[in-house]
């Protein structure tokens, strides 16, 4: 992030939902994952294991399996919460892939530090 974005951001007021995801996103670019669970309705389905997160086209947050997408959401629009024990998050957003709303839970290959 530039750092006129960064004065923008300032002084504009972003909000702190927006300033949190961004902040976790950054934090979790180009991070393995164990494995991602999607909630539904009735159960929690494993979508997949050994995935990465990465920040793409500058705003998006996409979790991939090998080729395949998981999920992408813009940055801007998900909310994101890490676990208390900080071995996962859980992230809510609009698939940008299937034009739905979605939320993961996603488990971290190690411990992350505060």
């Amino acid at each position: 992030m530039g750092l006129f974005k960064k004065l923008i951001e300032k002084f504009t007021g972003v909000p702190k939902e927006v300033k949190q995801s961004r902040v976790i996103a950054e934090k979790l670019n180009d991070y393995h994952i164990k494995y991602a669970v999607i909630k539904t309705d009735t159960d929690d389905l494993i979508v997949g294991r050994d995935g990465h997160v990465n920040i793409v086209d500058g705003d998006c947050f996409e979790l991939v399996f090998g080729v395949e997408s998981a999920f992408k959401f813009r940055i801007d629009d998900m909310q994101i919460w890490e676990f208390m024990s900080l071995d996962g998050a859980t992230v809510t957003g609009y698939d940008l892939n299937d034009d739905y709303e979605k939320t993961f839970m996603i488990y971290y290959d190690k411990h992350l530090e505060r």
